[in-house]
């Protein structure tokens, strides 16, 4: 039986084909994949009248009503 593969063979082929079926199942799985939506509501920005640096209203300080990037841009400004 020299002409007949050995039944290891045979099951290290099929163990290869498999394999790789599934490396390509999960790459194009991730090909696919959205990205999940931001949390949280959209939020609105302000200039700083000092530089000019575009910021979240929540980060920003409010003064004589002007926006300012930070306390020290607030002082500056003043």
């Amino acid at each position: 039986m020299s002409g007949t593969p050995s039944l290891g063979k045979l099951l290290l082929i099929v163990l290869i084909f498999a394999g790789a079926w599934w490396i390509l199942k999960k790459y194009r799985a991730s090909l696919t994949r959205k990205e999940a939506p931001p949390t949280g509501a959209p939020e609105d920005m302000v200039r700083c009248a000092h530089c000019g640096l575009h910021l979240p209203r929540s980060e920003s300080h409010l003064n004589s009503g002007k926006f300012f990037c930070s306390e020290e841009h607030q002082r500056l400004h003043g």
